[in-house]
Order: C-alpha cells, then structure tokens, then sequence
C-alpha cells in the first residue's frame, strides 16, 4: 500500500514541477508593475507563489499591506525555504473569521520550533504569540511594548489584521520571525531567553534611528531588510511593493544561512540538520506531494515506503551527524525516534548536495537500523 503511494507522489510531483516552471518563466506576474522599481522583486515571489494578485492579474503595489497579508506572505517564505517544521496549532486569540488564519497559525507554529530547535529549550516564551500581543497592542492606541500588566484575554480580531501595517509594526515582526538568529549573537544562555526577549524594550540601547526609540528596528538592522540611512518612518504605512522587497531580502538571507548552516561544523551544523529532518519527516508524514520532492530523492522515497514504521517529526528525540567516509560532500544523520510501547528505533538518512534544494541537500538513502 505504501509503495503504491509513493508511487503517485512521484507522479504527482513531476506535474506539480511542470507546472511551477512554467509559472516561473512568465515575464509579468501582473498587469499593473509594468515599470514599477519593485518588479523584479514581485515578479521572483509571485514565480514562487509568495505574492499573490486578483483574478485580474492586478497586485497593487502602492496600496497598504494588511497586517494578515504581511503575515501570510512572511509564512510563505519560510515555507518555501524550510517547509513547515511543525503543524500548525490553533490559536484562540486570532479571530476565527480571518480567511487566511490558517497560514498565520503556521507561521507561528514554525517560528516557535525554530526557537526551540535554536535553544534546545521547550520553555514558556513563544515569539509568535507576543508578537501578536505587541499587534494587539498597536491596534489598541498602545506602545509596542511589554505592559505592566498583560492582559489575558487580548483578543485580534479580523477587522485589526485588516487594517494597514505600519513601519514599526513590521520591524517588530520581523525581530519575532529572526529571534533565532539574534539569539545566536545575543551572548545568554538559553534558559535566559524567555526573559531576555519578553523584555527586549526595556532594555536600555541607543537607538540608530533618529526618528523611533523603539528597539526592533535597531535590532534588525543587521539584516539589512529595510535601507533607511538615518530615519525609520515607524509610523508610515507600508506599501505592498515596499513589503515585498523587505520579503525578497529576507528570502535570500534565508537561503544564504540553509546552505552555510549545512557547511559549518558543529552546533550550527546539527540544528539545521533537525530543522530539515523534521520537515521532511512532516511532508512524508502528511503525505504532502508538494513538499515530499524538495527533501527526497525518488530513490530515497522509495526506501522510505519500505520502511515499517513511518517515522514521525514529533517522535524525534535525537539526532547526530557524521561526515560519509567515502565522500566529503554527503552526511549522514542519525535520527533515534521514540514510538510508545513499542520503545524506540534509529534511521541513518544520507544528504547529497542538491542545488536544486534550497537546503542545498537532499535524503538520497535511508537505512533503518535494527
């Protein structure tokens, strides 16, 4: 049965190729950024379906970016460069009525993983969660800041994320979506990340900024997403040309960081290593055709259907990697997973290098240790 399966996915997925690459090569996505200075920006994530346009082909790139389209698109690029590393869990404090609630929940369902994942530590602080919090707050009339006192019942509703996204508001997003990131240079010891980050304002820093005290957009000015020279405009509205170029760097600094992480040594090494295996485990899992072909080769998904047990991203407890004896390039992980009564089990996945994957790998074999 399970044969018969990846057989279809395989199928399925050299359409689902044929398909994007045809989408890829179209010379405009849209009727109306003929011109425009961000159009090659829009035209790249429309080719990988990260923006998207009317049933007239029209993208309005000077109007506003709501805040739950901003979120939706921030979902996609790391969609399209990790995959979903979790799945997505409901969240009761975003109106059930938002149409594209679903994309917003995994959005920070992965970046609550990859804190995690960064840490080691499974603690109390979710950066998805108080970034809403802080865009409740905005919505509110209220500083992006953390209260005295934090109200339990904060609720965002439809309407709120409907509404435009300001200057400021996207660097707090944006400080959420990198926390992993500035944690790697932040110099605390992860049990003291819950406090460090919850608490991120108060701390007393100069701000680059002439024209904003807040700390976020200081904060992710080495990532150079926004070019502002001296001021910020927090409270400008952004456009959706504007948003989508912030997007395209942010997309290349994920890629960038995917392909070095599996380069290094070490530590970084093994944490890109869990992220990638946890998303391929989730689409083989969930049996996502869209996704199974960015981490395996055919071959591979082969051994993977003949495997006993279908090895699931929430039953992996650890994860070493070693270098291939006979070649350099390919690595060789080493996933222990637990399975209830039945105790626990080890699969050996081999990565070769694949630019084709924007881990810069591929599972290429898969050996189930007895």
């Amino acid at each position: 049965m399970i044969k018969r399966i990846i057989a279809g996915f395989l199928m399925a997925m050299l359409l689902v190729q044929s398909m994007f690459t045809g989408s890829a090569n179209a010379a405009n996505a849209f009727n109306d950024i003929s011109g425009h200075w961000a159009q090659k920006s829009i035209n790249e994530l429309a080719s990988l379906g990260i923006v998207k346009g009317n049933t007239k082909r029209l993208f309005y790139p000077e109007s506003p970016i709501s805040r739950g389209e901003a979120l939706a698109m921030l979902n996609r690029v790391f969609d399209y460069v990790y995959g979903p590393v979790a799945k997505p869990v409901r969240k009761e404090n975003i109106d059930y009525r938002y149409q594209p609630r679903w994309e917003i929940e995994q959005l920070l369902t992965n970046m609550n993983t990859m804190l995690q994942i960064e840490t080691g530590v499974i603690g109390e602080y979710d950066p998805g969660d108080r970034m809403l919090y802080y865009l409740f707050l905005s919505d509110s009339g209220k500083l992006i800041k953390k209260p005295e006192k934090q109200n339990p019942e904060w609720w965002l509703s439809s309407s709120a994320l409907q509404r435009p996204l300001s200057r400021e508001e996207a660097s707090v997003i944006f400080f959420h979506m990198l926390t992993p990131q500035i944690f790697q240079t932040a110099n605390i010891k992860p049990q003291d990340a819950a406090s460090y980050f919850t608490s991120y304002y108060e701390w007393k820093q100069e701000s680059y900024y002439r024209d904003t005290y807040s700390p976020y957009a200081t904060a992710i000015r080495e990532f150079h997403l926004f070019t502002s020279p001296t001021t910020f405009n927090p409270d400008k509205k952004m456009t959706r040309a504007e948003y989508a170029v912030v997007l395209k760097r942010l997309l290349d600094y994920y890629k960038k960081q995917a392909v070095l992480q599996f380069q290094a040594k070490g530590v970084p090494q093994q944490k890109i290593s869990t992220a990638f295996l946890r998303a391929a485990n989730l689409a083989f899992e969930t049996k996502n055709q869209a996704k199974l072909l960015k981490y395996y080769t055919p071959a591979a998904l082969t051994s993977m259907g003949k495997l006993g047990l279908v090895p699931l991203h929430t039953d992996l407890t650890g994860l070493t990697v070693k270098v291939d004896e006979t070649d350099g390039k390919k690595l060789w992980l080493s996933a222990q997973y637990k399975v209830g009564l039945h105790g626990s089990y080890q699969i050996e996945y081999r990565l070769d290098p694949d630019p084709t994957s924007t881990y810069g790998r591929k599972i290429a074999a898969v050996v189930m240790q007895k």
